[in-house]
């Protein structure tokens, strides 16, 4: 599951706000608990953040809401990162850190800089989802944060986003100030390699070089998290044809098996524990949902037999399953496609 920095939602927070809006209202429609924006480390499903987008734009009575929130960006809201760039040498050095941790903003983002010609490229591939507000919010940041270094005369060559076509407000024209493509696949921003290799008077080394640690270690962090998650994701696909071992799975995250169990035991697990996890929780989703008997259950767990699922059951709750959706949904009661166990 991809997720985001919880501070870039808290600049959706202050921009509703500021509009007179219900923000802890539009967060509850998005299914994200507001007290996690206090946490610096907190994070968001990417999922949720994109309904919190569209929701929030539904709402806001100005047309720039993208742009809005990616104004206010400020170097607490990507945090070490956020201060590693502002102590960077050069507006290069900066980018290339950008690109370097960009999976901390956001776990899911492949970001990319490359030279062409006389400028510098900073390539973003958005989620197939993602609401054309977050990817004008995303460019808007990353101009903002350019200014933070070089003063708000800096204006990118150009920039591409993929709007379909849709002209950017005037708004948004006048802030970039640059020629716009809106008909790209991807978001694009154009840098002069000559402006990017300017010495910064805010440049320093010491400061850059703590910050960026912290957001290596961060980095690190996250992607041991994301290798669980995705471990576990290929586990509950797997699960229905019953195809679940540890050489398949690591085959299909191009990961030997070897290093499958050496990451997973440096998240304190194993794969037996982890499947006996994902079991667990979807057991729990399918029995209080009511949708499906017992032998279809054991069947989408990768069970042999109904017999098996239950004692797993047992283990797991100290009850059958059958008492254990009487307790959780009485309607759903008759719906055994079995014997009880």
């Amino acid at each position: 599951m991809n997720t985001t920095l919880t501070s870039w939602a808290k600049l959706i927070w202050q921009t509703l706000s500021d509009d007179g809006l219900d923000a802890r209202a539009a967060f509850a429609q998005a299914g994200l608990n507001p007290a996690l924006l206090s946490d610096s480390n907190g994070r968001y499903p990417v999922a949720g953040m994109h309904k919190l987008w569209l929701s929030a734009e539904r709402h806001y009575s100005k047309s720039d809401f993208g742009l809005d929130v990616g104004c206010r960006w400020h170097p607490t809201s990507f945090n070490a990162l956020g201060f590693a760039w502002l102590a960077s040498d050069t507006l290069h050095q900066a980018l290339e850190r950008l690109v370097r941790y960009a999976q901390l903003v956001n776990s899911g983002l492949q970001a990319e800089l490359t030279a062409t010609g006389t400028t510098y490229q900073v390539h973003i591939v958005p989620h197939a989802q993602s609401p054309a507000a977050a990817n004008v919010a995303g460019l808007a940041a990353v101009v903002t944060m350019c200014r933070a270094l070089l003063g708000e005369s800096f204006t990118p060559v150009s920039l591409g986003l993929p709007l379909q076509g849709q002209r950017l407000s005037p708004a948004a024209q006048t802030f970039f100030a640059c020629p716009a493509d809106t008909h790209c696949a991807d978001s694009l921003l154009a840098i002069d390699r000559q402006q990017a290799h300017s010495h910064l008077p805010g440049a320093n080394a010491q400061l850059a070089e703590v910050n960026e640690k912290l957001a290596l270690e961060n980095l690190s962090k996250l992607q041991n998290s994301n290798i669980r998650a995705r471990i576990g994701q290929a586990i509950a696909a797997r699960l229905p044809s019953g195809e679940v071992s540890e050489e398949s799975i690591a085959a299909e995250l191009a990961l030997s098996t070897r290093s499958l169990q050496r990451r997973l035991h440096d998240e304190g697990t194993s794969f037996k524990q982890l499947l006996d996890k994902v079991r667990r929780e979807l057991a729990k989703q399918y029995l209080s949902l009511g949708e499906h008997s017992l032998s279809e259950i054991s069947y989408l767990l990768g069970y042999g037999d109904q017999p098996s699922f239950s004692r797993a059951f047992k283990r797991w709750f100290a009850m059958s399953p059958s008492q254990y959706r009487s307790a959780h949904n009485p309607a759903n009661l008759g719906k055994s496609g079995g014997a009880q166990f």
